[in-house]
């Protein structure tokens, strides 16, 4: 603004000031000295009279001269006089005619044309013409000039004069030579009074405003402009708050002339600011106070700004974090550091905002993820200038939803594995909701079989049901129970047909529903089948029972076989490394515990294989013994006296030592069972003797007995009258088809409430004997570490194999199908591979061909281990090739035994070696 006062009206003028923008003819013409018509008449009068006036003196002069010196007339004289007042009159005339009077007449055309008047036209002489037509020109332009400058003028005045700045013009000495009227309006005067030589720059403000030679001497020669804010009071108590823009004008001399003044009134501003100042002061108590972290930063990760929250995340002060050598990108991991770069690069000036999650390597050396909301500041050009960037650790929460998601990858799995075994098991699986009947989960058997799908509900959920009366009771069992065994039912298949059935049922919960989980036993044949014994002859064999038990019941063993392994192989090393004697205790029970089940599973598989099994010289005493030191724990707890009367010495049996084991421990923990029904005293007799070729084993307690009925259906397989979850009714009849194996025979005497008794006779053996179980069991000598291949689906079997032999020293690889390990086999030595036989793919037969092909001397190095041996193409193909199997449930001992001596006949060469 105060460019605006550099005009011809702003300069300092003598003229008064309430003409200064007025300028007429005369004034012009004044300053451009052009003489008036009567001035050069007289000049011209005054020239001529000064050329006659000297003529008429010599003529008068010489005249006199002659007229004293000679006496002669003065006619001559006369006579020239004459002629020369006419030459001189003549030449007058020439002159006013031709030269004066165009001269009078082009000035006053000059003055007219100077003063803005177009005067009537002037004849001049052709001499003078050019100068009457350039000096008409040259006022035409000075006219246009003149009326252009006026308006000029007059519409910049309007411009200043409508400003809301103030605008004022001052002398050193305090006196106005100008004031706009917005300043004007500020003071409360008006011009006039302002610019009276009485009035004072500082007569409108009060005595606090300042001083005015403070303001003078703000401005210099060498800086003349400078800006200046005041604030104080009008002479009438209003407050004010200007923000001065002074330019100092000085003369040559470098004295100070003049102060042309733009102000604004900035007290809403300054009241703006304060309010800003005291909100930003609010914001930064606010950031400081707050727990998440408020960081500026450069594209480059040099920080400007952070909050007291990072420094204490950091470690750090404040100086140390904001010190130009400290790069935030430094903390980042490199992958880290190239996601949050490429998040910088996709901040733009119409998308400023984003959010990301970094994992930050702090200064402290700790690892912790962050939650940052940044926001983009570009320039003017949309350059990325600084990051502004709120943040969290959310290291906790991104912990647990890390766990969250490995526990639901863990449900997922164990949620297909129970699928895969749902699917598996040939029987009908079913869950249903308990709330409502709704069906949540069907396997393939219970679609093909019962006709249910998954989402039936109501009547249609209901209909397999012969009568909805037993669904109840089953409900009403299992939520009293929790789970319920051997239930029997009648239910209509896909045909129509009824069926027989037994339900085992378990309580679980299924997203986030009760439900109940039912397998479901088509058990039809076997009524028939019982039905049709009955009829045709009551005192059917009991071992035929039990081979269609064995039968029935030989897929279900089959799957019981790996998950044995993994229990007796990781118990059988516990027992050998744990140094804790408790642990060994433990693991001691659990191994027997499984080992049993291994048993047990064997039995069924023998049976269902319809085989021999194993014999050899049995000492009964020794099984007895062993039988009681298994259920010494619980014989004990349950305050139950043991009495045995072992003969000595005693015949051998020759037989199998695991199933006779299986036979009195049943024995046992029936009798105990039985004696928990009973107050004390309790007692368990267990007697042996030995006469004719038979040893007899007699089992007897005195307990609560059984009535008729019970006692004559025994033996039946799954009749039980224990509660749901303490039996499934098939102990009997397993020891009475081993018995009979044995060609031997078991009975029962018992009545209600006279206890029980069961006789056990078995024909004695031959007198051969066999080692002791030390020498049996006695590892060979450990071969050097050998390169050995484990080849299993199962990835619990396969870990468990490796880990016992890595702890004999050996270097075991893993593969977990047949392809892994051909691929393993030509990349790597190998000096033993052991495989499971039933595999998804390419199984061990599969496997054996492969190598025949790839490397012929590999396939004397094979072992192979399976828990199906019932299917006839794995028979055959272990009778054709002669290699060697290795049954499920394994034996840790006998399985590294096996290895080893596999190993030292490798070594000493009894095998060839691959070529």
């Amino acid at each position: 603004m105060a460019g605006r006062l550099d005009r011809p009206w702003a300069v300092q003028s003598t003229v008064p000031q309430g003409n200064s923008n007025r300028r007429d003819g005369a004034s012009v013409c004044g300053d451009l000295a052009v003489p008036t018509s009567s001035k050069l008449s007289r000049h011209y009068a005054l020239l001529m009279g000064a050329c006659i006036l000297p003529l008429l003196v010599l003529v008068a002069g010489i005249g006199l001269y002659q007229s004293y010196a000679q006496q002669q007339s003065f006619f001559p004289y006369a006579v020239i006089l004459v002629g020369s007042l006419v030459c001189v009159y003549a030449l007058n005339r020439v002159l006013l005619r031709e030269i004066v009077d165009p001269a009078i007449s082009l000035v006053d055309h000059v003055r007219s044309g100077a003063a803005g008047k177009s005067g009537a036209t002037v004849k001049t002489p052709a001499l003078w013409q050019p100068w009457n037509d350039m000096a008409s020109s040259i006022f035409a332009e000075n006219r246009t000039a003149l009326r252009e400058l006026a308006d000029s003028e007059q519409r910049y005045r309007n411009v200043v004069e409508a400003q809301t700045e103030y605008i004022i013009r001052v002398a050193p000495d305090g006196r106005m030579s100008f004031a706009n009227d917005a300043y004007c309006r500020l003071v409360g005067k008006t011009r006039e009074e302002l610019l009276s030589p009485d009035w004072h720059y500082f007569n409108s403000f009060s005595a606090d405003f300042g001083s005015f030679d403070e303001i003078i001497g703000r401005v210099t020669p060498e800086r003349p402009v400078c800006e200046v804010e005041e604030a104080g009071a009008l002479s009438d108590g209003r407050e004010l708050h200007i923000h001065w823009t002074d330019r100092g004008i000085f003369d040559e001399s470098g004295k100070l002339i003049e102060i042309q003044a733009i102000g604004r009134d900035v007290a809403e501003q300054k009241l703006a600011r304060q309010a800003l100042e005291a909100s930003e002061q609010r914001y930064r108590s606010v950031v400081e106070l707050q727990t998440e972290f408020v960081v500026r930063m450069s594209p480059e990760g040099h920080l400007s700004f952070v909050n007291d929250a990072y420094c204490r995340a950091c470690r750090m002060t404040r100086e140390e974090l904001l010190d130009p050598s400290w790069c935030e990108l430094d903390v980042l991991p490199p992958d880290e550091r190239r996601r949050f770069l490429d998040h910088l690069a996709r901040l733009t000036p119409q998308a400023p905002d984003a959010s990301m999650e970094l994992l930050n390597a702090m200064p402290d050396g700790a690892r912790r993820w962050l939650a940052w909301n940044d926001h983009g500041i570009f320039d003017s050009d949309g350059r990325l200038v600084e990051v502004q960037s709120v943040g969290r650790d959310i290291s906790d929460r991104v912990l647990a939803e890390q766990a969250r998601l490995e526990a639901e990858k863990l449900l997922a799995e164990r949620e297909a594995q129970f699928r895969a075994v749902a699917e598996g098991v040939p029987l009908p699986i079913i869950i249903s909701a308990i709330d409502g009947p709704e069906i949540l989960f069907v396997n393939e058997p219970a679609r093909k079989v019962l006709g249910i799908e998954v989402g039936q509900i109501g009547a249609e959920a209901t209909s397999t049901w012969e009568d909805l009366s037993r669904r109840d009771d089953l409900l009403r069992l299992l939520l009293r129970d929790g789970i319920v065994d051997a239930f029997e039912a009648g239910m209509t298949n896909m045909q129509g047909t009824r069926i027989d059935t037994l339900v085992s049922a378990r309580l679980i919960t299924q997203a986030g529903r009760s439900a109940m989980l039912a397998a479901v036993t088509d058990i039809t044949r076997q009524r028939e089948a019982e039905a049709e014994i009955a009829s045709q002859r009551e005192t059917l064999y009991q071992s035929e029972k039990l081979a269609a038990l064995g039968s029935l019941l030989a897929g279900v063993a089959h799957e019981l076989n790996n998950p044995l392994s993994v229990v007796i192989g990781y118990s059988s090393m516990l027992k050998e490394f744990s140094t804790d004697k408790a642990t060994v205790g433990r693991a001691d029970k659990i191994h027997a515990a499984a080992e049993r089940c291994s048993r047990i599973v064997r039995t069924f598989l023998a049976m269902a294989r319809k085989k021999p099994p194993t014999r050899g010289a049995v000492d009964i005493n020794e099984v007895v013994v062993a039988s009681l030191e298994l259920a010494a724990y619980s014989l004990r707890s349950a305050g139950i006296e043991i009495r045995t009367e072992l003969a000595e010495p005693l015949p051998n049996i020759w037989g199998d030592r695991d199933q006779l084991h299986q036979v009195v421990t049943n024995l046992v923990v029936n009798a105990q069972q039985a004696l928990l029904q009973v107050p004390h005293p309790r007692r368990l007799t267990i007697v042996t003797t030995g006469e004719d070729d038979t040893v007899e084993i007699v089992v007897a307690d005195n307990g609560p007995g059984m009535p008729e009925t019970v006692r004559a259906r025994a033996f039946e397989p799954f009749y039980t009258t224990k509660l749901a979850g303490e039996g499934t009714g098939v102990g009997l009849s397993v020891c009475q088809g081993i018995v009979t194996a044995h060609d031997g025979s078991i009975e029962l005497d018992s009545t209600e409430g006279g206890g029980a008794r069961f006789t056990i006779r078995l024909p004695s053996g031959r007198a051969e004997t066999v080692p002791a179980p030390e020498a049996a069991g006695r590892m060979p000598p450990t071969p050097s570490a050998a390169r050995i291949l484990v080849v299993d689906d199962d990835a619990d079997i396969a870990s468990m194999i490796a880990e016992m032999l890595r702890r004999d020293g050996h270097d075991v690889t893993i593969a977990d199908d047949a392809n892994a390990a051909l691929k393993a086999v030509r990349e790597d030595g190998i000096d033993l591979l052991i495989s499971d036989i039933r595999m998804p793919g390419l199984d061990g037969p599969g496997l054996y061909r492969a190598l025949e092909q790839l490397r012929p001397g590999l396939t004397r190095r094979l072992l192979f281990v399976t828990g199906d041996t019932l299917a006839p193409e794995i028979d055959r193909f272990i009778g054709e090739t002669g290699a060697p199997v290795i049954e499920k449930p394994l034996d840790p001992q006998t399985f590294r035994r096996l290895v080893m001596e596999r190993l030292r006949a490798m070594e000493t060469g009894a095998m060839e070696v691959d070529a």
